[in-house]
């Protein structure tokens, strides 16, 4: 058995894109009971339903939950109560987790050997670190809400992305 948010998410977004889970299984080419196993956690969500919903239907949701359950890291959709995904509120927790990021990490020293650091600058590191990944979660929902409110491609942003980092010669070709 799964954790459930991946679970969940390919629930919710198969409901969000009014599909009877037969329906689902004919556009992934696999079997009704394969899709139900997946929403119901006793199967790990598989690439091609994340991969489904990203391209098709634009939801970028249901590959986050999967790929943070498979790794066990990474951003997933904040959904807890104290959360508000309107991309107003989206985008200022996203300027307040950049500022925040961008404070800590002015605030530490990195041309130190890693060997020769005290325990002080450890911690101060530690937290420049942790403040970097709120940011990167903040990103994250951020890119999610718009693209979903606004009809860009989660997929599409993604490719473009990745060849704009192929072009400049940041990851190999």
């Amino acid at each position: 058995m799964t954790n459930g948010r991946s679970a969940d998410a390919v629930k919710e977004a198969r409901k969000e894109a009014n599909m009877t889970q037969q329906q689902l299984s004919f556009e992934i080419y696999e079997s009704r009971e394969s899709v139900s196993h997946q929403e119901n956690g006793r199967y790990r969500v598989q690439p091609n339903i994340s991969k489904y919903f990203a391209e098709q239907h634009n939801n970028p949701w249901v590959a986050m939950e999967a790929a943070a359950e498979y790794t066990g890291w990474g951003p997933v959709k904040l959904d807890g109560e104290a959360v508000d995904l309107h991309r107003a509120s989206v985008a200022m927790k996203t300027r307040e987790e950049l500022t925040e990021a961008i404070e800590a990490i002015e605030s530490v020293c990195v041309a130190n050997h890693p060997r020769s650091i005290k325990e002080f600058d450890r911690k101060q590191l530690e937290e420049a670190i942790l403040q970097a990944i709120d940011a990167i979660v903040a990103l994250t929902q951020y890119v999610a809400v718009i693209c979903v409110d606004y009809g860009f491609s989660w997929f599409k942003m993604w490719q473009k992305h990745r060849l704009k980092l192929k072009t400049k010669g940041f990851i190999k070709q």
